[in-house]
């Protein structure tokens, strides 16, 4: 029998075809419905309009479109023999506005996804939870205002560094929002400080703090999370920054990567028109995101949650959880590095003396986020979006699963549907 599910709350939405033997889920296909056209929009377009345009391919992760337009301009700047030069303070306030934009992501989907699914399926009392999220949520977004100009779509980056030139005081009042957050996050989600948290080993410390993250864990356990949603092992990290390290990891394994071996595939949607495509490394598929980061890094905490339960659907929420307190130690470290006694911004050339191609790769919320860009006299000859969403939420024919085809398949539809929402899947990036 094959059912048809409508998911929403994800970003967009998508429709999920299970096939169904015995209440157990055999085979699925995923489609993504809606499209938007973001890459044929830019067509024939001034390079620099993709600095506007590309951050509204997301309501969620602006920032990262942003940021990966403007690495791809400036890879193309530097193969036509024009290497820009970025000052350590813009490098570093474009790092602190993404990974406070991956922070507020990681807070709503915990608070206004996740704990409310967990809830549905443990029937349990509900909480004012998302009410949390959007308060956490909200600080984050603060603190890139403060820097970029607005939130969300700002446009601050641009070939050579930034348009902003932040004060001292302005400074501060990021460090504020970001002290305020991060008190927020003890009290309600830790319940532990975050210095304590980070210094977790194993799985069992998650239950010291007796808040939001302790009651997560254990409805995960009740739902036997920890034996389930199991994909390929394997995982990919492409983003250059300073809170992750580019690799592919097998099992344990790592190894070197190169963006050159990326590729789209069609994805196969007998049931639906669907305008995503599959992202594949060497022809295989990687998980992408949170618990890849963490695997990358060796985290002992993860790396001790990955050996016991491998890659199940507790593992990925965990390390997400994980590394919203890694992040917000890494996005303190970084507003005590910045200088404003540096430049904000190194003028190149002009763009209409620019005909090259360029690659821009940013680790966004969920994975690696790919920006290519052909550009002729400083136009726009073809320009190509490889999101997260595509590695982890592909939909292929049943001789090579996906990975969240693999993970749903043995499981209730209940169960399935759970797991797919443990990828942060995100319907817009996906259907550009």
């Amino acid at each position: 029998m094959t059912t048809k599910q409508l998911v929403d709350q994800i970003e967009g939405e998508a429709s999920v075809y299970f096939d169904i033997v015995n209440e157990k889920v055999v085979f699925s296909t995923i489609a993504f419905p809606h499209f938007r056209g973001i890459e044929n929009i830019l067509k024939g377009k001034n390079a620099l309009d993709a600095l506007v345009i590309t951050p509204r391919v997301c309501g969620i992760c602006g920032h990262a479109h942003l940021m990966a337009s403007v690495r791809a301009i400036e890879d193309a700047y530097k193969n036509s023999g024009h290497e820009v030069e970025l000052s350590t303070k813009a490098k570093n306030i474009r790092e602190f506005t993404l990974v406070m934009e991956i922070i507020q992501n990681h807070l709503k989907w915990m608070y206004m996804v996740l704990i409310p699914e967990l809830l549905k399926l443990t029937d349990s009392d509900e909480e004012n939870y998302p009410l949390k999220g959007a308060y956490g949520a909200s600080l984050a977004t603060k603190a890139i205002a403060l820097l970029g100009g607005q939130w969300p779509h700002s446009s601050y980056m641009v070939p050579g560094g930034i348009t902003c030139d932040p004060t001292y005081i302005e400074i501060l009042q990021a460090q504020s929002f970001l002290d305020e957050l991060i008190q927020f996050f003890e009290k309600e989600s830790l319940g532990v400080n975050l210095e304590n948290f980070l210094g977790y080993e194993i799985c069992k410390e998650f239950v010291t703090g007796k808040a939001d993250i302790s009651k997560i864990e254990k409805y995960l356990r009740e739902l036997g999370m920890q034996d389930k949603g199991l994909a390929y092992d394997r995982f990919i990290v492409l983003g250059e920054h300073l809170f992750t390290k580019p690799s592919k990891v097998k099992q344990t394994r790592s190894f070197k990567v190169d963006v050159k071996h990326v590729s789209t595939i069609e994805s196969y949607s007998p049931n639906e028109k669907t305008y995503a495509r599959n992202a594949m490394y060497k022809d295989n598929y990687y998980e992408v995101g949170s618990l890849s980061r963490m695997m990358s890094l060796e985290n002992p905490l993860i790396r001790n949650v990955h050996r016991r339960y491998k890659d199940s659907a507790y593992s990925r929420v965990m390390a997400r959880i994980y590394e919203l307190a890694y992040l917000m130690k890494h996005s303190k470290d970084l507003l005590s590095t910045i200088s404003i006694d540096e430049n904000s911004y190194n003028k190149p050339i002009s763009i209409d003396k620019i005909t090259a191609s360029g690659v821009g790769v940013v680790e966004a919320p969920r994975g690696p986020l790919i920006h290519k860009v052909d550009i002729e006299n400083g136009m726009i000859k073809k320009y190509e979006i490889i999101t997260p969403t595509q590695w982890n939420i592909g939909s292929s024919s049943k001789n090579k699963l996906t990975p969240v085809q693999k993970t749903m398949l043995g499981h209730t539809k209940a169960e399935a549907l759970f797991i797919f929402r443990t990828f942060d899947v995100c319907s817009v990036c996906t259907t550009h």
